[in-house]
């Protein structure tokens, strides 16, 4: 299977210019997070991430189609790697990723999920948390975790719950109508 990226340490300092993504974010030559897609043709591009609110960065492919998804310190992009413009943006704090089984991944930052399809198709989910999310785990079409409320000095963490399927959320922070008990 032929190599479709690359993350680099840096900006290359010979050749083509970066392109800047979103555009003329970092067009100053700025760094953000640094990544080479690679053409079925053999030639290839770099690309310049514009970052995000957290620490977390990763490129996720779907070998099996043209996607591939940079969260560049928390910010999120679909990309097809023969398109210098994202299909989509997402997020801005992502910082866990969790793979559902099908053909999906489940972006969670500090407020809310973020679904994106094998084919880049995204869902996001309400607010759920005030600031922060926690012990994310997912449970065959489920997924569940802690919300933090601060506004509830007894019990600042709420349990919550994302069917994968019908997109209901049940619990969290905001979700009143909808309580949900994480065993």
């Amino acid at each position: 299977m032929q190599k479709r990226y690359e993350v680099l340490a840096g900006l290359p300092p010979y050749g083509p210019m970066a392109v800047s993504v979103p555009q003329g974010e970092y067009e100053d030559g700025s760094e953000g997070y640094v990544v080479r897609f690679y053409q079925p043709d053999g030639s290839s591009w770099v690309a310049n991430f514009a970052p995000g609110l957290s620490n977390f960065s990763m490129v996720l492919d779907y070998p099996d189609t043209d996607r591939t998804i940079v969260i560049a310190s928390g910010e999120g992009y679909v990309m097809a790697v023969d398109q210098e413009k994202p299909l989509s943006t997402f997020g801005g704090a992502v910082k866990s990723v969790f793979a559902t089984g099908h053909g999906e991944v489940a972006l969670v930052d500090d407020l809310c999920v973020v679904v994106v399809s094998s084919t880049g198709e995204l869902w996001q989910s309400e607010r759920i948390a005030w600031d922060g999310i926690k012990d994310v785990v997912i449970s065959g079409r489920k997924l569940m975790g802690w919300a933090y409320d601060p506004t509830d000095s007894i019990r600042e963490w709420k349990s919550f719950a994302i069917d994968l399927d019908t997109k209901e959320v049940w619990g969290g922070s905001y979700n009143t109508k909808n309580w949900f008990q994480l065993d």
